[in-house]
């Protein structure tokens, strides 16, 4: 081999810090991804689609991420967020409702039946949930959450609700928006629910959340336009329903989809049916002592055989949160103030 000719060594030694900058940068944004294959395949799915001299290049308004959030980027356990709220709720306005002591399903949540409540599944919940904001403002509503959420604990960690995100998934919505992809939240929690602190915890404005909807009604009162919120269930955001919305409201297929159960499949499926380059992960909760472990036999997220079979022959990254996660939680530097 000849030696390097000192305009060439110059020109290494220029070059070598930034080489090693960018090599560094990338996998150092994921820090808390333990698993080298997934974390490398993230990077190089990402720089294929940014890289305006790649064959893969997508422009950036193209450039479109969907996440489900329950279970997905924050935990689903003992049960839904939402539904923990909407019991809360409906306890506190039972007083100027006696009727409900012996009108199933409020009876059985003042009762304590709670098993009762899930045995009867969302026929029962649905009620509930719509009870919890209906005849109140958008506004009244977006400040009872707010207020919920900033004092309710965890009964198992004993934190907030939105301290027990994942932090491995915050780092990845993070590095997908330093990479000017638009990150949607499509979630079956109401999408009123979420968009009060999705910017705050998630840096993803509420415009960009899509979930279960309930209706509105608008009044004129003392010369003035007001929205009340209804108890009337419009749409479901969930299994098939997802990608429908997604059609509906961004209007664009996306790239990237994330989800955790047999409810983000059709959103997933829907993703990966195009000819532009994409990337599906589904998340796994196998870590009973640092989350949950739960798979199928759950009331939340399933995540079956089938669904696994599925992103396995479609070579879907699926995350092993016991083994592929350096930490689940955010430390508390790490927390992010809900306002």
């Amino acid at each position: 081999m000849k030696p390097l000719s000192t305009w060439q060594v110059m020109l290494l030694i220029i070059l070598l810090p930034f080489t090693a900058i960018v090599q560094a940068a990338e996998p150092q944004a994921l820090s808390l991804w333990r698993n080298p294959q997934q974390k490398e395949r993230i990077v190089a799915f990402v720089t294929k689609v940014t890289d305006s001299h790649s064959p893969e290049y997508v422009a950036p308004a193209d450039r479109i991420a969907v996440f489900d959030n329950d279970g997905t980027l924050w935990s689903e356990k003992p049960t839904y967020t939402q539904l923990t709220f909407s019991f809360d709720q409906v306890r506190q306005q039972a007083p100027a409702h006696p009727a409900w002591q012996t009108t199933p399903p409020y009876q059985w949540l003042l009762d304590g039946k709670l098993t009762s409540l899930f045995e009867h599944g969302w026929k029962a919940l649905i009620p509930i949930m719509a009870q919890a904001q209906a005849d109140i403002t958008p506004a009244q509503y977006r400040q009872r959450v707010l207020d919920w959420l900033a004092q309710a604990r965890s009964p198992r960690f004993n934190r907030p609700y939105t301290e027990l995100v994942y932090q491995p998934m915050i780092e990845l919505l993070d590095y997908l928006q330093a990479h000017d992809f638009t990150v949607y939240i499509v979630t079956g929690a109401g999408s009123a629910f979420v968009q009060p602190w999705s910017q705050a915890i998630y840096h993803i404005p509420p415009q960009q959340v899509i979930g279960t909807t309930f209706g509105y009604e608008y009044q004129v009162i003392d010369g003035e336009a007001v929205l009340h919120k209804t108890a009337k269930l419009v749409s479901v955001n969930d299994g098939k329903q997802k990608p429908i919305n997604i059609a509906m409201q961004i209007g664009k297929r996306p790239i990237m989809a994330v989800g955790n159960s047999t409810g983000d499949l059709p959103m997933l499926a829907w993703t990966a049916a195009q000819p532009r380059p994409y990337l599906n992960i589904l998340v796994h909760h196998t870590d009973a002592k640092r989350e949950w472990a739960y798979d199928s036999q759950t009331f939340e997220g399933k995540f079956t055989p089938e669904l696994m079979q599925q992103a396995k022959a479609r070579n879907w990254m699926v995350v092993d949160m016991q083994q592929d996660w350096q930490r689940i939680f955010p430390t508390a530097a790490e927390v992010r103030p809900l306002q």
